[in-house]
């Protein structure tokens, strides 16, 4: 893995909350340079072997805002804590000016700071053809391969049978519970490798058509 470096907490505020879940935002200092977007790792001496999984929202002269969410038993990063952040080994692939992510409300946090990078990100709306629009872009002239894909895996499914010759990119949002790979609980299974491909190394961004679908759903749940 890509170590970044040790950090400190500064500041933690919760974004939103569903039952016991919760997703917050961790301000922290210290932190090698990185992305908005970027999918980072952070581990504590409190926590358990598992790591956690965060999205770096924003980054300026070593000053981060991670996003991350947190189940019920989570021990929550303390202020005046340090954490040790690093990240994908070998990102699959840049998202940048000229590229398009589709996404719903609830997966938003996960993808919005694409926007620093110069990304378009189109929200689902259930009163809109998402479809069609994507048909009327894609007529215009945007490449398949300028897509991508941050949605539920049912909606990858029906993605697939409306546009069966389309190879976009489907984002592989997977708990990842050590980082590495070894645990494989983040693998995502693809076409042309058995052993499947850990999404901590070589994630988060996949051609779709590499993906079985109907693994990734039962892999993925929840997938925000």
């Amino acid at each position: 893995m890509r170590f970044l470096s040790e950090t400190k907490v500064l500041a933690s505020h919760e974004l939103r909350r569903e039952g016991a879940r919760r997703w917050l935002r961790l301000e922290i200092s210290g932190l090698a340079a990185v992305s908005p977007g970027e999918t980072v790792l952070f581990s504590e001496e409190r926590h358990s072997p598992r790591c956690r999984i965060a999205t770096v929202e924003t980054f300026s002269d070593g000053h981060a805002a991670l996003v991350a969410k947190f189940e019920a038993d989570d021990l929550v990063p303390a202020v005046g804590r340090g954490l040790t952040v690093w990240s994908n080994e070998n990102p699959a692939v840049s998202v940048g000016a000229g590229s398009l992510i589709v996404t719903t409300p609830a997966f938003l946090y996960r993808v919005a700071p694409f926007e620093q990078r110069g990304a378009t990100v189109l929200v689902e709306d259930d009163g809109a053809d998402l479809w069609q629009d994507l048909r009327q872009r894609v007529g215009g002239g945007l490449a398949w391969t300028s897509i991508f894909l941050a949605l539920e895996p049912a909606r990858l499914q029906a993605f697939a049978a409306a546009f069966p010759d389309a190879n976009p990119y489907l984002f592989a949002n997977m708990d990842m519970s050590c980082g590495i790979g070894a645990c494989r609980s983040c693998h995502v299974t693809v076409s042309d490798n058995k052993d499947g491909e850990a999404s901590c190394r070589v994630g988060p961004w996949f051609a779709l058509k590499r993906v079985n679908l109907v693994r990734l759903q039962f892999a993925s749940t929840p997938f925000i």
